[in-house]
């Protein structure tokens, strides 16, 4: 993949790539309340950008590959990657297309336990299919289609495939509005094994209008969905998603999300690639920006809120938001609310970012006797960072931050500073070294 990367051109492609050497200290790497322990990291890292927009070929790829060495041993040493990729292939025009999309990163595997590389493992999402149109009219269009996916957890027996199949009339009111009736049918497979959870039968049926102009945007969904459950109860739910985004000036956009509706932790990851085929509610947890994943159902509520000013050289993003999450088997229910502020300044080859991050998340579970019944952690992060360029391909970062947990649960609340220092080469601006873990 490197040895592609290094072309600077190929079918009016373009791609950079690059490595990376950071060295950061922790002073709570196993983020415990009692006997804090202190770590130093090193981590090399080498990655890859590669970018296509032609007539027949739509693609936008970032992959990395992280090797880490914990110098006081707390941790084994480890190695993971990061893939965040999709590709159209238009074979015919307007009429028949195949598209692509994988997303594989290292994602929490406890949703209760702190973000340590002990509570982190791989999982991969894949969804590959054809769309096939029918023009009617010049307003009038039927598509359908369907998707293979797959769901691969390291060390876990929620693997699980997918087939997808979904049928949409379209009428275009104009060329920025449209209206559709659309029914998606999934169905599940979970790897032998996973005996918590049976195959399931999922059908979503729902209108949508959709206005896109330059400045503004609009999508409603409204709907419902039923999960066949072999081997249990079936599930009714309703399926409601609302995204609006108002462009105030050239610089300023305001946007709001607000959804009611069944989802999936593989739904959540392979909503995250860079151009997702149809917009979905968030991941069922976003902290630190982990995901969390398994195989169970969750219905979700979620409120989101953002305003955006950017005019090239300052830059900020406010943002508050709230959800409840309902898990079908897993005990693990809550309701969370949260912000982030995120400032950014550009000057030549410097720049500068500050963030922090606020969530309190309350735990809920059916089963009173539960560990976690009545527990409620607030989490807040803090960081800085500042990089300068050397030159065109050389950049070097200081990062400092902390991270504080404060539990109602006895021997769960937590603080950890973190110092990081990162020099990183990329062939151009598309590629940048850092870690995304």
């Amino acid at each position: 993949m490197l040895g592609f990367g290094c072309a600077a051109q190929i079918h009016a492609g373009q791609s950079d790539f690059g490595v990376g050497l950071s060295l950061a200290h922790n002073t709570n790497i196993g983020r415990v309340e009692t006997n804090p322990q202190s770590e130093l990291t090193q981590s090399l890292m080498a990655g890859l950008f590669y970018r296509e927009n032609t007539a027949n070929v739509t693609a936008r790829v970032l992959a990395q590959v992280e090797r880490r060495h914990f110098v006081h041993q707390t941790f084994i040493d480890d190695t993971t990657g990061y893939l965040d990729g999709t590709a159209v292939w238009t074979m015919l025009p307007r009429r028949f297309a195949w598209t692509v999309e994988d997303v594989f990163r290292a994602v929490q595997v406890s949703i209760t336990a702190p973000d340590t590389p002990a509570n982190r493992t791989k999982a991969n999402s894949l969804s590959t299919g054809p769309d096939f149109t029918f023009p009617f009219s010049s307003t009038n269009s039927a598509v359908i289609g369907g998707r293979y996916g797959r769901l691969d957890i390291e060390n876990s027996n929620t693997d699980n495939r997918r087939y997808t199949g979904f049928a949409r009339g379209v009428h275009a009111i104009s060329a920025q509005t449209k209206l559709s009736l659309n029914y998606e049918g999934v169905r599940v497979y979970f790897v032998p094994g996973a005996q918590v959870y049976s195959p399931i039968l999922r059908e979503d049926l729902f209108g949508r209008f959709e206005n896109n102009s330059v400045t503004n945007s609009t999508s409603i969904d409204v709907g419902k969905s039923r999960v066949t459950r072999y081997g249990g109860p079936a599930l009714d739910g309703r399926l409601e998603r609302l995204t609006l985004s108002e462009a105030f000036t050239p610089q300023s956009t305001l946007r709001l999300a607000l959804s009611d509706q069944v989802s999936d932790t593989y739904t959540d990851l392979i909503s995250g690639v860079t151009s997702p085929t149809a917009p979905t509610d968030a991941g069922a947890v976003v902290v630190q920006g982990a995901d969390f994943v398994n195989g169970d159902l969750y219905h979700s509520k979620r409120g989101d809120l953002a305003y955006v000013n950017n005019d090239g050289r300052f830059g900020y993003t406010l943002q508050a938001y709230g959800r409840r999450v309902d898990f079908e088997t897993l005990d693990q229910d809550y309701r969370e609310k949260g912000g982030r502020f995120v400032w950014s300044w550009f000057s030549g080859p410097m720049r500068l970012n500050v963030s922090a991050d606020y969530a309190r998340r309350s735990f809920n579970p059916a089963d009173q006797t539960s560990p976690l019944f009545g527990r409620t952690d607030t989490d807040r992060n803090y960081s800085a960072a500042a990089s300068y360029k050397l030159n065109g391909n050389l950049t070097v970062a200081l990062e400092g931050g902390r991270v504080q947990r404060q539990s109602t649960a006895p021997s769960v609340s937590f603080a950890d500073d973190r110092v990081m220092l990162l020099l990183g080469y990329s062939t151009g601006a598309l590629y940048e070294s850092r870690t995304r873990r």
